[in-house]
């Protein structure tokens, strides 16, 4: 597991800080393992748990490349939003 410190919320008063809404790109091995996941494949919590930390080690590198202001996870561990809710909210069906 990757161990992440805390880091202080920034400020400007010279200019608007920017980020972003939404999920990011994933990677294509991190989507498989999501599907497989969905269709109820046993995939090992520590491969998918390592394939989670490496994709968020990479966009987080990512955004603060490119010189976002804040920074997030952009929702790796998500199979995505519509997979999201039907994980954590009763009564909808896709």
């Amino acid at each position: 597991m990757t161990v992440r410190k805390a880091v202080a919320v920034k400020h400007s008063s010279e200019r608007i800080l920017t980020t972003h809404t939404g999920s990011l790109p994933r990677p294509d091995a991190l989507v498989q393992l999501h599907m497989e996941r969905a269709r109820g494949v046993s995939v090992p919590d520590a491969v998918y748990e390592k394939a989670v930390a490496d994709a968020v080690d990479d966009i987080v590198r990512k955004q603060i490349e490119v010189g976002v202001d804040i920074i997030d996870d952009g929702e790796q561990s998500k199979a995505g939003f519509v997979a999201y809710s039907n994980e954590r909210l009763a009564g909808f069906e896709p």
